[in-house]
């Protein structure tokens, strides 16, 4: 009768090892979509005493996550700043007549993380404001036969971008791949599971100029 009881209990924990393992959670995060402020347009917002522009920041809402990070750069000085709010709006005090860029993360709580895509604006400033590019919008399609498209768009408020400077290769930071060109996009051959550096700068009429930097890999 023992040894019925022993081979019993050995069976029982067998079947709970076996059992044992890595609980690994499923990435069920939504998507982040911008609403506001748009995506290469001026926003107006709210004037305020001290000079600076009231700018309402939206989302969408997205299922399990509690809070939100934002992050807004500054196009000319390159000076970043990160805020956290548990809504899906925020309203922040910027300057006037500046370019920034911003995106939206959220991280549920077993650390997955998604982030938006980067949208870019222009606060409200003065009539004869010299505005800086907005950057440039990188179109990157599927690597096909190791030969790639890659197109993108430019804008500015005033209409006067001159050309653009494109940087393309394996290489960090980038070798310059097309010198002052008014093109907008290039064909390229390039190796499958390799990771590729692009940078265009987009150069207006006054000297003002502005980045926009992707790594991919086909």
């Amino acid at each position: 009768m023992k040894k019925s009881n022993i081979f019993y209990l050995m069976a029982l924990t067998s079947v709970f090892l076996a059992c044992e393992g890595k609980f690994e959670p499923s990435n069920s995060i939504g998507k982040v979509s911008l609403l506001l402020p748009e995506n290469n347009k001026q926003c107006f917002g709210t004037k305020l005493e001290s000079n600076k522009i009231a700018v309402e920041f939206d989302w969408n809402d997205v299922d399990q996550i509690t809070s939100y990070n934002i992050n807004y750069t500054d196009g000319v000085t390159g000076e970043s700043n990160l805020l956290t709010t548990t809504d899906s709006f925020i309203s922040i005090e910027l300057e006037p007549g500046t370019l920034y860029t911003w995106n939206v993360t959220v991280t549920d709580d077993f650390g997955h993380s998604e982030k938006s895509e980067d949208f870019s604006f222009y606060t409200e400033g003065l009539a004869d404001s010299n505005h800086v590019p907005f950057p440039a919008d990188i179109r990157l399609p599927e690597n096909e036969n190791n030969t790639v498209n890659v197109s993108w768009e430019g804008v500015d408020l005033d209409n006067d971008i001159d050309y653009y400077q494109v940087y393309f290769s394996q290489e960090n930071p980038p070798a310059l791949f097309l010198d002052n060109t008014i093109e907008q996009s290039f064909n390229a051959s390039v190796e499958t599971g390799a990771t590729y550096y692009l940078n265009i700068v987009t150069f207006d009429e006054n000297g003002n100029y502005s980045d926009s930097k992707v790594t991919v890999t086909f």
